[in-house]
């Protein structure tokens, strides 16, 4: 039983860390919105063309949403053409949801080798959208999600 107990803690103190992601709020500043994302992210680009950052197990893109007028209805089936565009495989169902200052909408698929979530953000004032898409590598990361829903815009 001591054996077990051991090997159970020795398991938990190699896998775990490998899981929990420390996340810090990190700001796009050319758009002024902010988000949870792991603290280890090397920024490739932070301008008015895009945000991309990534490190050994996320790619994170946002990019500025093209199209006046794009309204709340038409996020979900914008954003299922742009996945089936990108050839995202395995794709999930479009899914709705609300943040405190956005509509969103979100689908999950297969890019390529790697898990991916894609998504489209529409302010609530109308102000401006934004395309995340997260690439990951394991099936239940939960730190993608975490990413995704924790958008806001800076006041």
């Amino acid at each position: 039983m001591k054996h077990l107990f051991l090997t159970l803690i020795a398991f938990f103190s190699v896998v775990l860390p490998a899981f929990a992601q420390n996340l810090k709020t990190t700001t796009w500043s050319s758009y002024g919105v902010s988000f949870q994302a792991p603290a280890d992210l090397v920024v490739e680009d932070d301008s008015s063309e895009g945000y991309i950052a990534g490190n050994d197990t996320y790619y994170l893109t946002i990019q500025l949403l093209e199209g006046e007028g794009l309204k709340k209805e038409e996020l979900g089936q914008e954003l299922k053409a742009i996945a089936t565009d990108d050839e995202v495989t395995s794709q999930s169902s479009v899914q709705s949801f609300e943040l405190p200052q956005f509509h969103g909408v979100q689908l999950k698929g297969n890019c390529e080798e790697e898990k991916c979530v894609y998504s489209y953000l529409l302010a609530k004032d109308g102000s401006c959208g934004f395309y995340i898409s997260i690439v990951y590598r394991q099936e239940n990361d939960k730190t993608p999600e975490t990413i995704l829903k924790s958008f806001r815009m800076e006041e």
